[in-house]
């Protein structure tokens, strides 16, 4: 009787599902089994995502990164990211793979504020990326992603000479009813930005929307939505720090080129990260939604 090779000795065969899995690991960089299961699988398939991840990773495609314990005890969190076997496949299958997009040798040496920023800009694109199958008016035409942009950076020089940076975390192409553009630059602040800083910021996103955005992208739509992840305190701080710089500079018609909100992206299910009345414009006094299709239709 011939003997039976492990499991281990068979040959992986990448199937479908696990061809979907490698593909979002690739848009999205990192991936938590949560946002996998969210963005391919029903609520209730955690269990099985957690199996694929693992099956995908024991095979090599994947690689998995432990984050630190949020608490003393509990398991500690993990994030998945494409290893070179996974690479090499979904160049294989005719993905165009640029390789200096990922240095899986080097994914274990992030801080844990980088990845935690990262997750967080996942969950609001994620949410772009499923409001085609909850609106159908809506359809996601583009997406790039904080690692995309941070290779195409966009400087601008201040009112003292020095250059800004500009990179927005996200840039979503939405599109209603195959017609009508609405375009996002995402800023997710997470808490870490001192007064200074932000206005600094808010000085280069209004000289980046007044050229050099219409330049990069090759449309006149831009939003900038700003998601405050440490809640309602934080949002009003920024909302009254972009207030000043405005009024400062004399530009609060342009006021409403901002929009935030405080709603946390990993608690948007569905479409309440666009449609709810929860977003705040500079100078405005009522919530707003950030798409509306009553309007936009």
């Amino acid at each position: 009787m011939p003997a039976t090779l492990p499991r281990s000795a068979k040959a992986f065969v990448v199937s479908p599902a696990d061809d979907a899995v490698l593909r979002a690991a690739f848009r999205y960089y990192y991936l938590s089994s949560r946002q996998v299961c969210r963005l391919l699988y029903s609520p209730g398939s955690l269990t099985y995502v957690q199996s694929k991840l693992k099956q995908l990773t024991d095979a090599g495609f994947l690689q998995r990164i432990w984050l630190p314990r949020p608490a003393a005890h509990g398991s500690a969190p993990s994030v998945y990211t494409l290893a070179r076997k996974g690479l090499n496949y979904l160049a294989g299958a005719g993905v165009d793979v640029d390789r200096r997009r990922y240095r899986p040798s080097e994914q274990r040496e992030h801080t844990y504020l980088f990845l935690g920023h990262t997750l967080a800009v996942n969950d609001v694109l994620i949410s772009a990326e499923l409001l085609g199958r909850v609106q159908p008016d809506y359809a996601l035409a583009r997406m790039l992603h904080e690692r995309d942009l941070k290779r195409r950076p966009v400087q601008i020089h201040d009112d003292d000479g020095r250059t800004i940076v500009v990179v927005p975390d996200g840039w979503l192409d939405l599109r209603v009813k195959a017609a009508y553009q609405v375009c996002l630059a995402l800023e997710l602040d997470r808490g870490t930005e001192e007064q200074k800083v932000w206005r600094r910021k808010v000085r280069g996103l209004l000289a980046y929307a007044n050229g050099p955005y219409q330049d990069a992208f090759q449309t006149k739509s831009l939003t900038i939505a700003v998601v405050a992840t440490s809640g309602d305190k934080r949002l009003l701080q920024l909302l009254r720090w972009t207030e000043s710089e405005l009024t400062a500079r004399h530009e609060q018609g342009q006021g409403d080129l901002f929009v935030f909100t405080a709603i946390h992206p990993d608690a948007a299910e569905r479409d309440d990260l666009f449609f709810s009345r929860r977003w705040y414009q500079p100078f405005g006094d009522q919530p707003i939604a950030l798409l509306d299709p009553a309007s936009d239709a």
